[in-house]
């Protein structure tokens, strides 16, 4: 056991005083006792404190005393517990950088949320999770990061992901798979590769089809997360909410754009993987933690230590005698 505030031992001087000021008050009033004697006759009726009461009443002050004084030193104590070892797994994830992941029906938009929960979910890696590679694709895929164990790396291309203006036509899921699958075919390491595709469900590709089943014939699983509402919203081709900041067709009018579920539903389908919807935003950094955590293997256990706080037991216990002292007194 250790103490992380051993300089606060010195408030059990209290302990004393208060045990001494217990005793002085037990003195004086069994000196008033003797003066203000009862009729024989009414003893039984008296509610005057017995030996057994002083003494629980001494016992109880001790005793919280001494655990708020224990629980203000911090006490810690090592435990030893059994921990699985996982399987350790890359990660490559595909983010859809297309025009339509400008929408707004997920705030602040779905592409920059989505930057946001991948930025969270690498400054948190789950266990097991050791390195991230990170293909941005729209009509045409680019490997932004092959497979890096240097986070800051990766958070340094989505920050320009993030900051990158021009708008980009067009979806080709079936490219980026074919990206993510060069990437895990130059790695020379012999882990797990996982995918992770995280997009709006539209494709304009005509390669889908040929990825699946390459993906099928290496048993590689594609976890896949799709972002948006269902009701149509338009399309911002800039920050601002000016009226001209909104992608037109040649008749002047808004074009809108719409979830489309059905393609994510079936990538993950075909390759075995798991799909996951989020329609507010908010179930998208859960989305991510479970799809990424999904399937992990357990090689063994091992045993570690760690400190666990005891203060919670002192406090405890000094709000248990309190209570007694209460209905003692």
């Amino acid at each position: 056991m250790r103490f992380l505030r051993p300089d606060l031992a010195q408030w059990s001087l209290v302990i004393p005083l208060l045990l001494a000021s217990c005793a002085l008050h037990w003195r004086l009033r069994r000196t008033f006792d003797r003066r203000a004697a009862i009729d024989r006759r009414f003893a039984p009726l008296s509610r005057r404190t017995t030996v057994r009461r002083d003494a629980a009443v001494f016992a109880a002050v001790a005793l919280a005393a001494s655990a708020v004084v224990f629980a203000l030193m911090r006490p810690q104590m090592l435990l030893a517990h059994r921990v699985p070892d996982y399987e350790r797994q890359d990660l490559i994830v595909m983010l859809d950088r297309s025009v339509s992941m400008r929408a707004r029906d997920i705030r602040p938009s779905r592409f920059s949320r989505a930057i946001l929960e991948l930025r969270n979910l690498l400054r948190h890696k789950p266990e097991g999770i050791d390195r991230i590679g990170l293909v941005g694709f729209a009509d045409s895929s680019l490997v932004l990061s092959y497979l890096t164990g240097d986070v800051e790396s990766v958070l340094f291309y989505l920050d320009w992901l993030d900051a990158d203006t021009p708008a980009l036509f067009g979806t080709n899921i079936g490219a980026a798979l074919k990206s993510a699958m060069d990437v895990a075919k130059k790695d020379d390491r012999p882990t797990r590769k996982r995918f992770l595709l995280v997009s709006d469900g539209e494709d304009h590709g005509t390669e889908l089809r040929a990825a699946l089943d390459m993906l099928r014939a290496d048993g590689t699983r594609v976890d896949c997360i799709g972002i948006g509402t269902d009701a149509p919203v338009p399309i911002p081709l800039t920050a601002s909410d000016d009226e001209d900041s909104y992608l037109r067709d040649d008749a002047g009018r808004r074009v809108t754009t719409t979830f489309d579920e059905a393609t994510l539903a079936g990538v993950a389908a075909a390759t075995g993987g798991r799909y996951v919807r989020s329609t507010s935003g908010t179930e998208l950094a859960r989305a991510i933690v479970d799809v990424v955590k999904g399937d992990r293997r357990i090689l063994g256990w091992r045993s570690a230590t760690e400190y666990r706080d005891l203060y919670p037991m002192g406090l405890t216990v000094a709000a248990a005698a309190a209570a007694v002292l209460c209905f003692l007194v």
